[in-house]
């Protein structure tokens, strides 16, 4: 009984981990802060969307 439990519990976390979500990306770079658009999808291709869209090397973005 026990192991069912912990098997459905796994599965739940692996459902709500892979949702796709809408995630806000912030750039930052010398003159401040600046909202860049959403991203919706997971949290790990949103994080890489967001970095992607930095427009130079002295900028960076990521979700917020």
């Amino acid at each position: 009984m026990i192991n069912r439990k912990i098997i459905l519990f796994a599965f739940t976390l692996i459902l709500f981990a892979s949702c796709k979500k809408n995630y806000r990306c912030e750039c930052t770079n010398e003159n401040g802060s600046y909202y860049a658009g959403e991203i919706e999808d997971t949290k790990r291709k949103a994080k890489k969307r967001c970095a992607a869209i930095a427009p130079s090397p002295s900028t960076t973005c990521e979700i917020k």
